[in-house]
């Protein structure tokens, strides 16, 4: 039983642990673009950031639980 949460914690974190393909995400990118003012852009590339900055260290900390959780299988598998 454990085995499979096991493997199951595995395939639903690696659905999230790849890199995006450039430096920044660019599902805001039109939001930005449409900003009235260069501030308002400023501020929106800011928080894009941000949110960015957010995603790749979670995306670190479950790569480092992946890590951790086949390291245990491994273990289990013994």
């Amino acid at each position: 039983m454990k085995g499979r949460f096991v493997l199951a914690a595995l395939a639903l974190a690696a659905c999230g642990s790849r890199e995006p393909a450039s430096d920044h995400s660019h599902a805001a990118d039109a939001i930005i673009q449409s900003a009235p003012t260069a501030k308002e852009r400023e501020e929106l590339t800011k928080v894009r950031d941000d949110v960015d900055a957010a995603a790749r260290e979670r995306l670190r900390q479950l790569d480092a639980e992946i890590a951790r959780l086949e390291k245990e299988n491994a273990q289990l598998r013994r």
